[in-house]
């Protein structure tokens, strides 16, 4: 027989739910942040903070060193900052207890220096048209006050240098060896009064190299390594990716990381193209190398399809998607 001492109250219950809603760390409280697009330079985001916190919750933000009150936060970002971390705090008074959540914004720029026409490559003594890129496309009234920086100081206007197009076009006559450096440009949007910064390109006369070292021949069964290997380098000036113009590889084993491939091929009497691209496409700068493989000898038994697992297997649909597109800078 059970007493009324041991049955709970209803009024015991609301009291525990009533907490569990409020809540504090290990209580449940559930913080997050919440914005709509994508984060990009000269455009306006707000981010809301939200919590199942109540009543008379307080949000405050702490953001690039700064606190700010408020379960909103409105950021127009300049350029500067390749990706951002958000932290935002909710603290209940009835508690007096606080929860909070991080996280790490990326913030897309369209603005980019680029040559014109693209991909030229630059040569000693020949001109040369660099474009502060996507301007107008940040602000209707248009881009004013468009400064150029070499190496991070503003750039000194020598004799074989001018600029055009209300300073979008910085033109070299006859390029000097010390005309080459990191060049980025700086502009005005009056309706957010802000100076924004675009992406850099590295003014270089050194011509990016790309070949892929690996067998002419393979085997089937036999698993075989192929490198891409550039003069540029990897993740700073340029990126790579592998393409298959001709088909993708059919074989046991296939894999990727980074610049190096690795497959097992499985039919024998057939040829297989692999293609390198490096390129940085802020500044439509690109270089590639094609290799053709031959497979020798004879069918192994079983299957002759791919077999991939884990991140293999989300490597082999990126390519099947790269496959089917046409790739611009």
């Amino acid at each position: 027989m059970r007493t009324a001492a041991m049955m709970p109250s209803w009024k015991t219950l609301c009291c525990v739910l009533l907490v569990a809603s409020m809540g504090a760390p290990g209580w449940g409280t559930a913080v997050q942040i919440s914005w709509s697009g994508r984060v990009t330079t000269g455009f306006t985001t707000t981010f809301t903070c939200s919590s199942s916190c109540f009543p008379n919750c307080t949000y405050t933000w702490n953001f690039r060193g700064r606190v700010i009150s408020g379960n909103t936060l409105t950021w127009t970002p300049d350029g500067q900052d390749d990706t951002v971390e958000l932290q935002c705090t909710v603290h209940s008074p009835k508690t007096g207890t606080s929860s909070s959540t991080t996280t790490i914004v990326e913030v897309r720029n369209r603005m980019s220096v680029r040559t014109s026409p693209p991909n030229t490559v630059p040569s000693l003594n020949q001109s040369l048209n660099l474009v502060c890129h996507d301007l107008s496309s940040s602000d209707p009234k248009g881009p004013t006050d468009l400064v150029w920086y070499k190496d991070g100081q503003k750039v000194p206007l020598r004799e074989n240098m001018q600029l055009l197009q209300n300073n979008v076009t910085l033109h070299f006559d006859s390029l000097l060896p010390s005309d080459a450096g990191f060049y980025h440009c700086e502009a005005y949007l009056p309706t957010l009064q802000i100076r924004v910064h675009s992406l850099g390109f590295l003014l270089s006369f050194d011509p990016w190299n790309v070949s892929i070292s690996g067998p002419d021949v393979v085997f089937p069964g036999r698993m075989s390594q192929f490198t891409c290997l550039t003069s540029c380098t990897l993740n700073v000036e340029c990126t790579v990716r592998w393409q298959f113009r001709g088909g993708f590889p059919t074989g046991t084993y296939f894999s990727v990381n980074a610049n190096r491939l690795k497959w097992t091929p499985s039919i024998p009497g057939t040829f297989q193209n692999f293609t390198c691209v490096a390129e940085n496409r802020a500044v439509g700068r690109s270089a590639e190398d094609t290799k053709t493989v031959e497979v020798r000898g004879v069918p192994v038994s079983g299957t002759e399809a791919v077999q991939l697992s884990g991140l293999s297997a989300l490597v082999f649909y990126s390519f099947l998607i790269l496959a089917v597109n046409v790739f611009t800078f």
